[in-house]
């Protein structure tokens, strides 16, 4: 009697449980459920496993207010509130008061101002604020100052031009910071005093400093990366970033330098990136990269004006592994060009610039190298002695769009695409070179080549070693193949063709 007593009490209490869940159907962990269509209507709302995620696009303040009002008597988690292409010229202040929302966007709505109090309610709950394409001439510090939990805040594509002292502060979280397309020309000493702590990205691009703000960004300790690209920077010099003893990623890309002065980056000791590309860079000092040769793999310098390759800047960089060169006034690559620092390259861009000739001993020391392109330059010759070194590790090669004669010298890149194929490896196979047959005057495709019209004997598939002949013995079969053959241009053959 007593044990059905307790059992009986314990169904009642389930029962109550059962009957409270919809009173507390905002709580974490509860299921949440959207208002009726037409209480939030021209709004829409979907149900997303951490919440609502609501939508209100191409509609004003007055159905905005309304469809918060339903919301706010439902006390769900707003995962995702979305405003789009709305006439929001001002965020009025408790317009979100008694909501969770954790994730806000107000895009491409004409947004202006933002009332001080407008955001206040959501400093316990919003991680993401977005308020990009819109009319913003400030950062709206007031309004953002108590959103203590906030770790992105996107300020994109708004009219901002300045940045004043103290900014952000109270943003302590804030781990991501993006300005991308203002019209900033002048960032103030302490204008990001508060972000010290958490900022790992800032993205400044696209807008109009001229120089790199070095007393605001040397507090940012704890910088990863650093977007300063398609500015119009003229100059670095040595100290601009120190302070980012932290930084892994430096992107200077689109700006207006002419030079890599020395020492400029010495107190990046472990940046892994820099993108340097889209300048006007025709001078790299010796000393340039001084302070990155311990961790810098990843290097973008195309898209500039530079004629030689800067080996001697380069050397001490021994991790490097991704190199950028591609649409400079590069002519020639020198013997020694790699050594020092080829070892660990794996990716090397060369195309689009002037390089007509291609050393014996060019890619000597690139003993890592998966991809090469050299495509649109001015090289009528690649002998196979000059891509012996890098065969067995290429995946991908890309020659064209140079001007290339038929030969046998270039019987290694139909080879390398068996080899290539056989390692199920695709990259290449869809490459279509080109060159000319001279005494044809005819085009062909470099990997169907007419090679038994052009007397070469092809190696077997997957050979590409070195000639297991050589010296006078060489010479000696290939003369006497020309006698054979009944071959008379002699010098024309000696020079283009090769039998094994």
């Amino acid at each position: 009697m007593f044990s059905s007593n307790i059992l009986g009490v314990a169904i009642v209490l389930l029962v109550l449980m059962f009957k409270l869940l919809p009173a507390v159907s905002g709580q974490p962990g509860q299921p949440q459920t959207c208002p009726a269509a037409s209480e939030i209507n021209p709004c829409a709302c979907q149900v997303k496993k951490n919440g609502l995620d609501i939508l209100c696009e191409a509609t004003d303040i007055s159905h905005i207010n309304k469809a918060m009002g339903t919301l706010k008597g439902k006390s769900p988690i707003i995962f995702y509130l979305k405003l789009r292409h709305n006439n929001l010229p001002k965020l009025q202040g408790f317009v979100f008061l008694a909501l969770d929302i954790r994730h806000l966007t107000i895009h491409n709505s004409s947004l202006a101002a933002i009332e001080e109090t407008a955001l206040s309610s959501l400093g316990k709950g919003l991680t993401q604020l977005d308020v990009s394409q819109n009319q913003l001439s400030n950062v709206p510090s007031n309004a953002v100052k108590n959103l203590h939990h906030l770790l992105i805040l996107n300020l994109n594509h708004n009219k901002i031009s300045q940045i004043h002292n103290r900014a952000f502060e109270g943003l302590d979280t804030l781990e991501i910071l993006t300005m991308y397309e203002n019209k900033i020309t002048s960032i103030e000493p302490e204008a990001f005093r508060g972000l010290d702590k958490k900022l790992k990205r800032l993205n400044l691009g696209g807008n109009e400093l001229t120089t790199v703000p070095q007393k605001s960004l040397s507090i940012l300790d704890t910088l990863k990366k650093l977007e300063i690209q398609e500015n119009k920077i003229k100059k670095i010099k040595d100290g601009d970033f120190e302070g980012l003893r932290n930084l892994d990623s430096l992107i200077l890309a689109h700006n207006q330098l002419t030079e890599v002065p020395a020492n400029v980056f010495r107190h990046l000791t472990l940046l892994n990136s820099l993108e340097l590309e889209g300048n006007s860079i025709s001078y790299v000092d010796k000393d340039a990269f001084a302070g990155l040769e311990e961790n810098l793999q990843y290097l973008r310098l195309g898209d500039n004006n530079l004629h030689i390759i800067a080996s001697e800047a380069l050397r001490p960089l021994h991790r490097l592994r991704h190199l950028d060169l591609r649409s400079n006034n590069i002519t020639v690559i020198s013997e020694d060009a790699f050594v020092g620092f080829g070892d660990s390259i794996t990716f090397l861009n060369l195309q689009k610039n002037d390089i007509k000739v291609l050393p014996a001993m060019a890619f000597e020391n690139l003993n890592s190298l998966e991809t090469l392109s050299i495509q649109n330059n001015k090289l009528t010759r690649i002998p196979e002695e000059v891509m012996e070194p890098i065969m067995d590790t290429l995946r991908v090669v890309d020659i064209n769009d140079n001007p290339l004669i038929c030969s046998c010298e270039l019987i290694w890149f139909p080879n390398l695409l068996q080899d290539l194929k056989n390692r199920d490896d695709e990259m290449t196979q869809k490459k279509r070179p080109m060159c000319t047959m001279p005494n044809e005057n005819r085009e062909y495709y470099v990997q169907s080549m007419p090679l038994e019209r052009m007397n070469c004997i092809r190696k077997s598939i997957g050979q590409t070693g070195m000639n297991p002949f050589s010296g006078s013995a060489n010479l000696l079969i290939n003369v006497a193949f020309i006698v054979a053959t009944g071959f008379f241009d002699v010098a024309w053959y000696l020079t283009h063709c090769t039998i094994f």
